[in-house]
């Protein structure tokens, strides 16, 4: 594994240095103009104040843009810059060429992308005691085309995945323990990634509400150790949601719809826009920005033969996870039946009718898509009831996994009901729940299989083939693209 993170790392380091044009990762402009302005002692950034440096904003618009610009993502808690801020510091002390000066903090996302390979490793080999199994899965991760860009790149997304990570690593230990200590650890990396991103609030949202039945102490001590893990895992985002609030007298952080949330509308854009086929082939693969373009939008979706991979084993892994939760009896055998009922018809709802039409209406993509839908509420009575710890961690992950769906996909309609058209489907959200996507279905696919040689070696033809495939989706569509060649 050491060795995959480090081929992982000098792989991150050259696209991040050679290859990936400057402002062609998402919203690298914005992210680093703020570590610009730690770096040189301006402060932590404000929303609707603070703005892109002048120097950064002619060589992102290469002279076109004389206005200032607002920073777009301001609202952001800065962990992730406050990191890099020294790396550009320290950059600037030895070098004046600021095309490199500008991608010196892209090596924090590089380290950050090799360093959390390891960080999964950890965390499933603590959920399955299988070390071959978690090596496959956790290298796996470092074929996504998506995740090898972003680490290439001034963007916290790579980072949150790490705290994610370490996050992981955290619950695993606690569902095994139940210890306090364990639980109070895994409350902390929650806290830490919510100070790279509050998107983070979801999981640990949901981690919280699995707290409670992990924790070994009973009556008002077992109450009162879980309202702890749940205010610290929120204790960081909190803060700087209220500093927010205190410095722009507003406490939302990002845009809200005015429109209350009604089901028929919300169900009608998820039928009538592509949000699930873009999120998913994003989460694989988005490649570009604005830096190609002089500023302007230029990007491409993964797509055909190189997504073709990815499509097929998302298959297997959201069948192999429903056999998996099948097979795991909770105590209860009438939950089971009702779970597995309302699997069902949230399958033939969405395969018949959510996503019937439009993009994504492909056979294999619908059957996708509607698995992917269904297969949680399997895992509820397992997540829920008493069980092995093993089952615990992988039927847990189904319902953090379901719980950041849920706000993934309301954001995403709030957003289509402010601007009119479809936004924020942006697949690196699922980045924040990185490692908890490799628990609830990676992981359980491969435990159908007997440990051995047979299993291990078509792991192992199975990771060739996804290496092949995005180094070929690299060398064959992603820097022609940044050659300029059309998508």
């Amino acid at each position: 594994m050491r060795v995959v993170a480090l081929v992982f790392l000098a792989k991150a380091i050259v696209l991040a240095l050679w290859v990936t044009p400057l402002w062609d990762v998402p919203d690298e402009t914005g992210h680093f103009a703020i570590v610009a302005d730690l770096a040189a002692g301006r402060g932590l950034p404000v929303a609707g104040r603070s703005v892109i440096p002048p120097d950064v904003l002619a060589d992102w618009t290469h002279g076109a843009a004389a206005a200032p610009v607002a920073n777009w993502v301001a609202q952001h808690p800065p962990l992730f810059h406050l990191l890099a801020a020294p790396l550009l510091w320290a950059a600037a002390r030895v070098c004046d060429n600021p095309r490199w000066l500008y991608r010196a903090p892209r090596l924090l996302s590089a380290v950050s992308g090799a360093a959390a390979l390891l960080l999964f490793f950890s965390a499933f080999v603590e959920a399955t005691e299988d070390s071959f199994l978690s090596f496959a899965a956790a290298a796996a991760v470092g074929f996504i085309p998506m995740y090898s860009h972003l680490a290439s790149g001034t963007n916290h997304d790579v980072f949150l995945a790490l705290m994610s990570g370490l996050a992981a690593l955290g619950f695993a230990r606690f569902a095994r323990s139940g210890l306090f200590s364990d639980g109070m650890k895994m409350a902390a990396a929650l806290a830490l990634a919510g100070a790279v991103k509050l998107s983070a609030v979801a999981p640990a949202a949901a981690l919280w509400l699995l707290a409670l039945p992990l924790l070994k102490a009973r009556g008002a001590r077992r109450v009162g150790q879980a309202i702890a893990i749940g205010v610290t895992s929120i204790s960081l985002p909190l803060l700087w949601t209220l500093r927010h609030w205190w410095m722009t007298g507003n406490a939302r952080v990002h845009p809200v719809s005015r429109d209350p949330f009604r089901l028929g509308p919300f169900l009608g854009y998820l039928r009538g826009e592509p949000v699930v086929d873009h999120t998913f082939k994003n989460f694989f693969g988005l490649i570009g920005w604005t830096g190609t373009g002089a500023g302007n939008v230029r990007w491409f979706q993964i797509s055909g033969i190189f997504l073709a991979p990815y499509l097929l084993a998302a298959l297997v892994c959201a069948a192999g996870a429903a056999v998996w939760l099948w097979k795991r009896r909770p105590d209860h055998g009438a939950a089971r039946l009702l779970a597995a009922a309302a699997a069902a018809a949230v399958f033939g709802f969405c395969f018949f009718w959510l996503f019937a039409w439009g993009d994504g209406v492909e056979p294999v993509k619908r059957l996708v898509y509607s698995l992917i839908a269904a297969v949680p509420l399997l895992a509820l009575p397992i997540a829920f009831g008493r069980r092995d710890p093993e089952a615990a961690i992988l039927a847990g992950s189904h319902f953090v996994f379901l719980v950041f769906c849920a706000a993934y996909l309301v954001n995403s309609f709030e957003a289509y009901e402010i601007y009119g058209h479809m936004r924020a489907t942006n697949g690196r959200y699922f980045f924040a729940v990185l490692p908890f996507l490799g628990f609830a279905f990676l992981l359980p696919s491969g435990r159908l299989f007997r440990p051995g040689p047979r299993r291990n070696a078509l792991l192992l033809a199975l990771l060739a083939a996804l290496f092949v495939n995005e180094t070929a989706f690299f060398l064959l569509k992603v820097i022609p693209f940044y050659r300029g060649a059309p998508a």
